[in-house]
């Protein structure tokens, strides 16, 4: 791929995930949701109206999560007497970890626990995860991972709202990028689905739950299949991503599927050989070396 087109693949790729992968941006309402707390009632949607809000999707082993907290802590004294709410939702970690971590880094902010459901509905992606949110429930400002450069933007995100917590008339939306060509659209989903199966491994392989990725990654590689039906590159990681969520009667389908249009595929054959259980097909020897004098 030439470094034009792979300008215009990132570019295509960037449109989507601004579009899709973090569907939920500032001027948008924030969903319906609700938490367990770790001491005290349930937070819902319902408690948030007419605050503003921090909300703070976050784990124990995710990088800059103790120092983001307790940035928001200082900030919420500091500001003490406005109406400002922060919630730190936590992602699949049990109660006593998450009451250990606050304890262990002087936190008294209120604790969520969260199984998924929250950060699939607030289109979260990476940990931490920050949305401001005013008393009209309009996403103001997001910040996704956490620095020292960070914590000043978040500061100028949530004082102006506190000032005047109404939500702003909106804006006409602007103009969406201009029609690209189907293989570039084809190569953006194919990349979404990529990432969000890597992201799902991760999770996987720290001891936790997929967190929904997989079946994100499904979702984005059968929206590129709807454009650009005989991708056998969207195929066959598609069935990656079946494979992955434990559906492996569909799984087979499409790797059967991706040789129908490409016999030789080695993927999808060693797709199907993982999916009955055998190893998969070992690589083609390296070329011969050329002969001296040739």
């Amino acid at each position: 791929m030439g470094a034009r087109l792979q300008t215009v693949a990132a570019l295509a790729l960037a449109a989507l995930v601004a579009g899709q992968a973090w569907a939920l941006k500032p001027g948008e309402k924030t969903p319906d949701f609700s938490c367990e707390a770790v001491e005290g009632p349930p937070i819902s949607s319902a408690d948030l109206a007419g605050k503003v809000t921090a909300i703070c999707f976050w784990a124990s082993w995710s990088k800059g999560a103790p120092e983001e907290l307790q940035y928001l802590q200082s900030l919420l004294k500091e500001v003490k007497g406005k109406n400002l709410l922060v919630l730190a939702v936590n992602q699949r970690e049990e109660r006593a970890k998450i009451a250990a971590f606050a304890a262990k880094n002087q936190l008294t902010l209120r604790m969520l626990l969260d199984d998924g459901k929250a950060a699939r509905a607030f289109d979260v992606n990476g940990l931490p995860n920050l949305l401001v949110v005013d008393g009209g429930g309009v996403v103001r400002a997001r910040f996704v991972g956490y620095g020292p450069t960070i914590a000043e933007k978040i500061r100028k995100a949530i004082l102006p709202v506190l000032s005047d917590p109404k939500s702003p008339k909106p804006e006409r939306p602007p103009s969406g990028p201009p029609d690209l060509p189907i293989s570039l659209r084809s190569y953006a989903y194919l990349q979404l689905g990529a990432a969000h199966i890597n992201i799902g491994d991760a999770f996987i392989n720290a001891g936790y739950s997929d967190a929904g990725h997989y079946a994100e990654a499904v979702k984005e590689l059968r929206s590129g299949l709807v454009i650009d039906p005989k991708s056998v590159d969207l195929m066959v990681w598609l069935g990656v991503a079946l494979e992955r969520k434990g559906d492996k009667t569909e799984a087979t389908r499409q790797f059967q599927a991706a040789l129908a249009l490409d016999p030789t595929n080695s993927y999808a054959k060693d797709g199907l050989r993982r999916l009955k259980g055998l190893p998969p097909t070992p690589p083609p020897p390296p070329p011969a070396a050329p002969e001296a004098g040739e």
